[in-house]
């Protein structure tokens, strides 16, 4: 890789930081070559680097270099900064993870190491790819940008639950055993589906291509409103009667290609020789079944609805127009993903309302349209905030 293609990558990567809300200062590294990597430089606002700061640094230099030397499976290093992050940081030396996504980057507990010496993130990261460091905020490394910075954006929505979730009586750990067995699968299995470079070619008319194409631009703007990051969360189209189109399983909403996305009967779950779908696609499929209504669904992983999410808590709207148009945003039972029974859980809470929140894991919204239930997964978001006194200055 030359330095301009590095160069271009990390700009990309850099624009998950929107700077919409909480800012976060920090660093970005990529690997250029065996000799080389480029940084952003020093502490600044990430969703304000440009590229004329970008800096070309010898591999053996520093801290950063001697990680990228002893890790040949790292090619991305970012450190993060933010107000949550510092404050959960400084609480103790391990935080009992109440998040699902963050459970499967680092199982029961996120570590919190004394400082950031490559000794002791190099000691951290042995079995992981994110970990706090005390008094300074995030570490997340990953195998390219993307998945650094999605690490990275995955931690702080962990801390702001932490520190947010005190209004709602204090965030609830993930049980140890299912929390490691969360990790344990999310390494033995998801991060290894759809690895092929290219799916097996579907027939499709004109109709399902716009719809299927609707589908990857919903899925960009889950990221970019910040609903979701790296391949969490899902999105589906019912298409008939019998059949719908959703999100592929593991795969970078910005990577997805038109033949990626997965074709589904809802009765039987087939879905022949395609892409693996969502690991959610039975919830998808039980809400098509059941709901006479529901032609669209989306399932986020946003910051204020984790705080819910972690704290395992529903919450009223208050009346107004969303609440006539979707209900309350009632917590469904604890149920595993991708099971019959987190399916039941979810049509079940979804008689009377079109969105839920998921325990440990985000929310769920259904509706007429894509267009219609991203604008209200976005707008329910805002409303959490608000709960919550998020505090867009800072």
């Amino acid at each position: 890789m030359t330095r301009d293609q590095a160069a271009i990558i990390m700009t990309n990567a850099l624009k998950g930081f929107h700077g919409k809300f909480k800012r976060m200062y920090g660093q970005l590294c990529v690997r250029v070559d065996d000799k080389t990597f480029l940084s952003t430089g020093g502490n600044k606002i990430l969703s304000e680097i440009t590229e004329d700061s970008y800096e070309l640094c010898d591999i053996k230099s520093g801290d950063l270099g001697e990680i990228f030397t002893r890790r040949s499976d790292i090619n991305a290093i970012l450190f993060g900064c933010s107000t949550d992050t510092v404050a959960v940081s400084e609480k103790a030396d391990t935080i009992p993870v109440a998040l699902e996504d963050l459970a499967q980057l680092t199982g029961s507990e996120l570590k919190v190491i004394p400082d950031s010496s490559a000794a002791n993130i190099l000691e951290a990261i042995s079995d992981t790819s994110v970990c706090l460091i005390k008094s300074t905020g995030v570490i997340a490394v990953g195998t390219n940008c993307r998945k650094a910075v999605a690490g990275a954006q995955i931690v702080e929505k962990a801390c702001e639950a932490e520190v947010h979730g005190e209004l709602l009586g204090g965030t609830v750990p993930i049980e140890k055993a299912l929390a490691d067995e969360l990790r344990k699968d999310f390494l033995s299995d998801y991060v290894k589906r759809n690895e092929a470079p290219n799916a097996e070619y579907v027939t499709y008319d004109e109709e399902e291509f716009a719809i299927r194409g609707s589908i990857i631009d919903h899925g960009k703007d889950l990221v970019r409103h910040d609903l979701s990051y790296g391949s969490w969360g899902n999105l589906s189209v019912r298409l008939n009667d019998d059949e719908m189109l959703i999100t592929p399983s593991s795969m970078d909403y910005f990577d997805i290609r038109i033949e990626d996305i997965v074709k589904v009967n809802i009765h039987t779950l087939d879905y022949g020789n395609q892409r693996i779908p969502s690991t959610e696609v039975k919830m998808h499929a039980a809400a098509y079944r059941n709901l006479p209504d529901c032609k669209a669904m989306i399932q986020t992983r946003s910051n204020a609805i984790s705080v819910f999410a972690a704290c395992k808590a529903g919450f009223a709207l208050g009346g107004g127009e969303l609440q006539e148009m979707i209900g309350d945003v009632k917590v469904t039972d604890y149920a595993l993903p991708g099971t019959d029974e987190l399916s039941n859980a979810v049509v079940s809470t979804f008689s009377d309302t079109h969105a839920c929140i998921i325990p440990h894991h985000g929310a769920v919204f259904y509706g007429p349209s894509l267009d219609v239930v991203l604008a209200v997964a976005e707008a329910v978001e805002m409303k959490a905030r608000n709960l919550l006194s998020f505090d867009s200055g800072l």
